[in-house]
């Protein structure tokens, strides 16, 4: 065999293992890419959870303060006039509905 054949065929070998190594190399990318996902995934379902179970605390909160703000002007211990306790009503039905309607969007997204 002369030297350009061995040459040759050396070069041969040397561009399939290249080769291998660019598919192994490729694969390896994409099976982290993959978990990368994964893990993105679950980051933003733990949050998910954290922000939905805040907002429904406020929420909580914020109605059981109503709740007491109407039954102090029930018992006469606080005075407002009817358009305070309307607006009350109103803001606060809408507050809840909007933040249930934001949460219920957002966690179940189509």
């Amino acid at each position: 065999m002369s030297i350009e054949d061995t040459i040759l065929v050396d070069t041969n070998n040397s561009s399939r293992e290249v080769e291998v190594r660019a598919v192994d190399e490729m694969r390896a990318e994409d099976i982290r890419a993959q978990r990368l996902q994964n893990d993105i995934m679950e980051q933003d379902k733990n949050e998910r959870k954290d922000y939905a179970t805040v907002l429904f605390t406020v929420t909580i909160i914020w109605l059981f303060l109503v709740l007491g703000i109407f039954i102090s002007v029930g018992k006469g211990v606080l005075v407002y006039s009817d358009s305070v306790i309307i607006t009350l009503l109103t803001t606060t039905t809408a507050n809840v509905l909007g933040l249930v309607a934001i949460v219920a969007n957002y966690l179940f997204k189509k």
